[in-house]
């Protein structure tokens, strides 16, 4: 075992066991408890979405021998079309829980609903930060790649061609880029990013995350657990679907397998799971007259999951959209249970084709129905197959895998520091003219930050080389901290009253239109020593006033 010496750990998630049981919140509460048995001093900070409770209300309680403490969200505070990720009153919770605990490591997992924020208090605090990546929300809004026309996306650049503007609920058309850019900057400030597999690293590098600081290292599985598993005899053979019910995981592309499946008068459907895709599950189902031939379970908790994997032989995952490490996958393999799944993402490394399972085309059911009557009609191949999987995902305990996280715990770290320009966008609106000038300059790659003043804090404010007006709202305050801290300003030309100060205190620039304001941009931040003395004329200013 690695030693540790009683490190102090938060781990953070959106949610948490047992309000809401997905992937990435088995996978954090494994390694919480394993960590916490293993001699260290763990807590965990988690979203609440349960109906009860006021809007960021905080409470402790004890869940499987660890601390837990959970602040209130509500389903808009998750929403990809709205702020999701910036919310103070949740940051203000974790500022105290980092100053009363004192931890050497905070372990972040999904936190989409909590706010990014928070990394950048933990590194404050002198801790280490870890983050989990378990999906693509560091890049992409909707975290599945998948474009509006349904295709993967791998231009990680064109998320305005998705979305291009998000709330929070009071202001309005904020453009995408803003998202994008502020969880970079927040991004900056994690140690190690962990990926559970290779594809998923990967994809992040492409997205422009620094290569040096991404591990690849699988997620554990309780293997003693599953290895118990014996399955229930049965003349049919049954395929199992563990997972949401949403259009991205492809379960209407096996669906419309079945009807093309050679022997389908032997085949069970096991539908484990929930979400709003059911209703048309169901009416497909009807339409192609197989609905006989499925079961839908409805929500199993994990920890009664061994049920399903009992009248399972063969489990499906048909994605249509770049999964990272599924632990239906990982669980079944230990259960000795061979898997049919896309071939896309992470997928691919846990299923050896021929070996553990099949691979089969995305979104090609005709590719999957042959899988499925392979197994069909060669049912021999369940005992092999299944016992090839079980070989090769016998030794990837949490026991295992906790003690090669503790290595990067216990590792250095790589410091990087951001050079992009970063430009403080002020006023509760952006306007068209800067939300036009923020599309041109992305389309000509340049390399800035785009962040909402209100989205910064105290100590990252201060690292704004331009101060942006965009609105004619909320400006004074922000224009004095500017004229204070020697930052040039650019502000819309309608505003008389800021377009004279510009003039007579030569402390920025005006603009009139999206153009004008795209070129202010680049003039003052591609010149060091005119960002210094516009800055110093505004400081000036202010002294003498």
């Amino acid at each position: 075992m690695t030693e540790v010496n009683g490190k102090r750990i938060i781990i953070c998630c959106n949610a948490y066991p047992p309000n809401f049981i997905g992937g990435a919140e088995l996978i954090a509460h494994f390694q919480a408890k394993i960590l916490n048995e293993m001699g260290n001093k763990v807590i965990v900070f988690a979203g609440d979405s349960t109906p009860y409770g006021d809007r960021y209300s905080f409470r402790r309680e004890d869940y499987d021998g660890l601390p837990v403490y959970r602040v209130h969200l509500i389903a808009k505070d998750y929403q990809n079309d709205c702020v999701n990720f910036f919310h103070p009153e949740v940051e203000s919770h974790f500022q105290h829980l980092l100053e009363e605990f004192c931890p050497d490591i905070v372990h972040f997992h999904n936190i989409i609903g909590l706010s990014v924020g928070m990394i950048h208090l933990a590194k404050k605090s002198g801790a280490k930060t870890i983050q989990t990546l378990h999906d693509n929300w560091g890049f992409c809004y909707k975290n599945t790649t998948i474009d509006n026309d349904g295709n993967v996306c791998n231009d990680y650049s064109k998320c305005s061609e998705c979305m291009a503007f998000i709330q929070d609920g009071e202001s309005k058309n904020i453009p995408i880029r803003l998202r994008q850019d502020y969880l970079k900057m927040q991004f900056d400030d994690i140690d190690t990013y962990i990926s559970p597999s290779q594809y998923l690293a990967d994809a992040y590098i492409r997205a422009g995350f620094p290569k040096e600081k991404i591990k690849v290292l699988w997620n554990g599985v309780d293997v003693e657990r599953f290895s118990k598993v014996c399955r229930n005899n049965s003349n049919e053979i049954r395929f199992t679907y563990v997972g949401y019910f949403g259009n991205h995981k492809g379960v209407d592309v096996l669906i419309s397998a079945l009807p093309l499946i050679d022997s389908n008068q032997r085949v069970r459907i096991n539908l484990v799971g929930e979400g709003e895709a059911k209703g048309s599950y169901i009416e497909q189902l009807n339409n192609n007259h197989c609905i006989n031939m499925v079961k839908f379970w409805g929500k199993v908790d994990n920890r009664n999951i061994e049920k399903v994997y009992r009248d399972t032989d063969v489990l499906v995952l048909p994605s249509i959209w770049p999964e990272n490490q599924p632990v239906s996958i990982t669980e079944a393999m230990a259960c000795g249970i061979p898997v049919i799944v896309s071939n896309i993402g992470g997928s691919v490394e846990l299923v050896e084709d021929g070996v553990t399972g099949y691979l089969f085309e995305p979104r090609n059911e005709n590719d999957l129905a042959e899988k499925m009557d392979k197994i069909i009609q060669n049912p021999d191949t369940i005992q092999t197959f299944g016992e090839n999987g079980y070989k090769k995902i016998q030794n990837v305990t949490f026991f295992n895998q906790v003690n090669k996280l503790l290595d990067i715990y216990n590792a250095g770290t790589t410091n990087q520091i951001n050079v992009n320009p970063v430009i403080g966008i002020v006023g509760d609106r952006v306007n068209k003219n800067i939300s036009l000038a923020i599309q041109k300059l992305s389309e000509d790659k340049c390399k800035y930050w785009f962040i909402k003043n209100e989205w910064f804090s105290d100590d990252q404010l201060k690292r704004a080389d331009l101060f942006c007006i965009a609105d004619d709202s909320n400006w004074l305050l922000p224009v004095i901290y500017a004229l204070k801290n020697k930052i040039p300003l650019l502000v819309p030309e309608q505003n008389g009253e800021l377009r004279k100060l510009c003039i007579s205190a030569s402390c920025g620039l005006y603009y009139s239109n999206y153009l004008e304001a795209a070129m202010c941009i680049t003039y003052l931040l591609g010149k060091d020593e005119i960002v210094n003395l516009i800055g110093s004329n505004g400081y000036c200013y202010l002294n003498n006033q």
